[in-house]
């Protein structure tokens, strides 16, 4: 899902940019370009709802991503909330312990397409609920560089990391049996 509201920058999935095929990306125009409007003041979000095992505590999580923006104004960041957390259009989401976590760093300053690997990436908060996986672009108004963020190829693997139990019967003096 996107919460574009009413902002000049928006959301949106096509075939302006992609690392291989479409993608989502920012655009000014409906998609028909990868470009933003330097001068609006934008926060936009792009959501996918994950169910998460019980017992689960760790995930891998990967995507390709660009986006130049500027320094440390214009960026995506990347968030794990619960589903019943939504995003707002126009106002950045703010850490909150346990619920409201930042994936990784802003994101920016790359024309080129990156790979973020996060393979270990605690999700023990969600465990037995459904987590919301939010990509969030933010530009002020004060000036940047094109193009604005872009996101492919997204992967969440979720590991049960179920603790195997160790059982030793049939014991001799040179063998014994081991299951788990």
């Amino acid at each position: 899902g996107f919460t574009n509201g009413s902002q000049t920058n928006k959301w949106v999935f096509g075939s302006a940019t992609g690392n291989t095929g479409n993608s989502l990306y920012i655009s000014n125009d409906n998609g028909v370009t990868n470009a933003y409007t330097i001068s609006a003041t934008t926060v936009v979000h792009a959501y996918r709802d994950i169910a998460v095992p019980a017992g689960a505590s760790v995930a891998k999580l990967s995507f390709d991503w660009k986006g130049v923006g500027e320094s440390s104004f214009d960026y995506m960041r990347v968030w794990l909330v619960p589903a019943s957390f939504m995003p707002t259009a126009g106002t950045q989401i703010t850490a909150l312990a346990n619920q409201r976590i930042q994936v990784g760093t802003n994101l920016n300053q790359q024309s080129t397409w990156q790979t973020y690997n996060n393979a270990n990436l605690n999700i023990s908060a969600f465990a037995g609920q459904t987590m919301r996986l939010v990509f969030e672009w933010r530009n002020d108004s004060s000036g940047g560089t094109q193009p604005p963020g872009a996101i492919d190829n997204v992967n969440l693997f979720v590991c049960n990391n179920a603790t195997p139990t160790l059982n030793v019967s049939a014991v001799t003096y040179n063998s014994a049996t081991l299951t788990w």
